[in-house]
């Protein structure tokens, strides 16, 4: 996967540069995300976001009946703050896995310390559609991805593949992505800010790819207008620090939802039923 490897440093390049760690270390410091905001709400009277980020936590936690007899896997866990909200909340076990060793080394370990959830759990250097033995051969009771889907659309069965290996028939899957609702030739704009070096897929073409996998999705939303007011707060951010939008590229995609080019979903998966038959014996893992 040297390739793929390449392709994924080369994107997350976009959250490398100092412009864009000061942003987001200024509007949310650990996420990378911009959580859930009422779609009334006046985005010039929120000031960062930090709770709309705490309340996108509290939603997952929530919708996924995460508790602190759950054992959770976050792939693609970045700088890590959502699991360890995660872990710090529910009290339970948690694994997180990136291939950026940068943001394990001097985000996710230092957090984890400052909270004392070290012996709660740990996070692991490696890459989501080729998962590393010591993740894959574990069970887990929840798997949570926020915004790292749609940077594996061009291998999504792999990706998919490596999700159904570390669940079993009661395990629940929280997927946060990003589907264009236009042709591609019509979002240059955004992909000008995410860099992929592949077509986005639609939603349509989401849904026909978990078909043919060994999951299944049991539920869906449309989570566009709830994450439109973060897009808004953070454009203004933007524009205070880099008006000609020369490094900080974030309001192009902000105007992408706004013009219905691109829209946020949650989906919700799990193991298909039929796959499980021989699974019913298996004990999903005391520790992640």
């Amino acid at each position: 996967h040297y390739y793929i490897t390449n392709n994924f440093e080369a994107m997350s390049s976009n959250y490398h540069n100092k412009a864009m760690t000061a942003l987001w270390n200024d509007v949310a410091p650990g996420f990378y995300n911009y959580g859930r905001i009422d779609p009334t709400a006046d985005p010039e009277k929120i000031p960062d976001l930090r709770q709309s980020n705490e309340d996108m936590i509290h939603y997952m936690i929530d919708q996924m009946g995460i508790t602190k007899d759950s054992c959770v896997l976050e792939m693609g866990c970045g700088k890590g703050m959502n699991i360890l909200r995660v872990a710090e909340i529910t009290g339970c076990e948690y694994t997180g896995v990136d291939m950026n060793t940068t943001y394990l080394e001097e985000y996710c370990r230092k957090f984890a310390k400052e909270r004392g959830l070290e012996e709660q759990g740990d996070f692991v250097q490696g890459s989501v559609i080729d998962l590393p033995a010591k993740v894959r051969d574990r069970k887990y009771t929840h798997v949570i991805s926020l915004s790292v889907q749609y940077y594996v659309h061009n291998h999504i069965m792999e990706w998919l593949e490596n999700l159904a290996s570390v669940v079993t028939e009661d395990s629940k899957i929280f997927i946060m992505d990003y589907c264009r609702k236009a042709e591609w030739s019509y979002c240059s704009d955004f992909n000008r800010h995410l860099k992929l070096p592949f077509p986005m897929l639609t939603k349509e073409e989401v849904f026909a790819n978990y078909i043919q996998s060994k999951l299944e999705m049991y539920r869906f939303e449309d989570a566009t207008d709830v994450i439109i007011p973060g897009y808004a707060v953070m454009e203004r951010e933007c524009f205070k620090r880099d008006p000609e939008m020369e490094t900080l590229t974030y309001p192009l995609v902000g105007q992408a939802f706004r013009d219905g080019l691109l829209q946020s979903v949650y989906f919700y998966l799990r193991l298909k039923r039929k796959m499980n038959l021989n699974l019913k014996d298996e004990k999903i893992n005391g520790h992640c």
